[in-house]
């Protein structure tokens, strides 16, 4: 509802801004012909100027500006000078309107056209008095149309730099927000497909002695890809649409940390403690999230590097002074339940997405055995 009524104060501000700049041309066309300053068909073409120029792409923009700035200053140049009267085309109209020119060519047009288009535009524009015949009103025109004309460019150029920087953070944004759907598709499809590893070798050992035990892991082994699967496609939905993550859920909260936990004991048969402390609503989503991932991230590398593990213990605090939120997820293996020896990027991305969030991240083993992963994270006063 919010961006909807923004977009109709946007359009409604442009309408204004063009009925506003039609009035004012047609105002000082008036008086150029009221004037006799030139002919009106002079007057007509400088204001079709003004409506067509600002609808072309930025190399037709260039292109017609070099162009119309190289006819001004041939104009200028080779008609002679005359008193005032209509044989000039020059009057308000068409300094305004080629004031507009040179700011909308520095702002929109193609580098290297309006980097031609510019100096063309103002040197016609200035040279263009010095025909009139009067040599004081010729200096005083040309003078205001110079700082108009390096006012108009000042302006463009502004815009154009606003417009560059806006471009590169959007893309920067962009990039960041990629390599962020990357490190959740390591850490989601790695979290599923290991569970689905594990109960396939947990079938395989029983299938001789239970085979009773094999249909119920096969139908884990489903749901646990069924989850891949939603998981890949909801970051390929990402991916392909940048703004899509607007419409979808977070992965993970706090609260989603209890079936996190208990898929774990059915898939694994460890033995899990879940503590959560404090009210966990009240934690910022984006901390939630990144709580949830660390759990998850700890849980896969368990089961990679830590199979002799007998307990596991999950304990969440959200504190309130300082507000902050501490996540410690802790075994009891002989294995390096945190390290992966091929290099992964689970545990890195959890130690950039929690000091990204301003917290801290450690990994490391436990006395007098076992591994543990500690996140501290604050909410920033939530």
């Amino acid at each position: 509802m919010r961006n909807s009524a923004d977009g109709l104060f946007e359009r409604f501000l442009r309408a204004v801004g063009r009925l506003a700049a039609a009035v004012v041309l047609l105002v000082l066309g008036t008086l150029d012909v009221a004037v006799n300053a030139v002919q009106p068909f002079v007057v007509l073409l400088a204001i079709a100027v003004a409506v067509v120029m600002p609808r072309l792409k930025a190399a037709t923009l260039g292109t017609g500006a070099l162009l119309l700035g190289a006819f001004l200053v041939l104009v200028a140049l080779t008609m002679p000078a005359v008193g005032y009267g209509i044989v000039v085309p020059f009057g308000f109209t068409v300094a305004v309107v080629g004031l507009l020119l040179i700011g909308l060519a520095a702002w929109r047009a193609e580098p290297v056209r309006a980097g031609f288009a510019v100096p063309l535009l103002l040197a016609g524009l200035v040279l263009l008095p010095t025909r009139l015949g009067n040599a004081k009103a010729a200096v005083v025109l040309a003078l205001v149309i110079a700082l108009g004309g390096v006012i108009a460019s000042a302006a463009g150029l502004y815009l154009r730099m606003f417009q560059t920087n806006r471009h590169r953070q959007m893309i920067a944004a962009q990039q960041a927000q990629r390599t962020g759907i990357a490190s959740d598709l390591h850490d989601y499809v790695a979290h599923h497909v290991t569970g689905m590893v594990v109960l396939a070798q947990a079938a395989q050992t029983v299938a001789a002695s239970k085979p009773q035990a094999v249909l119920p892991a096969l139908e884990r082994i489903e749901a646990a890809g069924d989850e891949a699967m939603t998981a890949i496609r909801r970051m390929v939905t990402l991916l392909r649409e940048p703004d899509a993550h607007a419409r979808l859920s977070p992965p993970g909260t706090i609260a989603d940390i209890a079936a996190l936990a208990g898929h774990f004991t059915s898939d694994s048969g460890l033995r899990v403690r879940l503590s959560i402390e404090g009210e966990a609503e009240a934690v910022p989503i984006d901390v939630q999230s990144a709580v949830h991932r660390v759990v998850m991230e700890s849980l896969t590398n368990v089961r990679k590097h830590a199979g002799d593990a007998r307990t596991l213990d999950i304990l969440v605090r959200c504190h309130v002074r300082p507000a902050a939120v501490t996540v410690e997820v802790s075994n009891d293996g002989r294995g390096r339940g945190g390290h992966s020896p091929d290099g992964g990027y689970g545990l890195k991305g959890l130690h950039e997405r929690t000091v990204a969030l301003g917290g801290s991240f450690t990994a490391g083993p436990k006395v007098p055995e076992g591994w543990t992963v500690q996140a501290h994270i604050p909410t920033r006063g939530a």
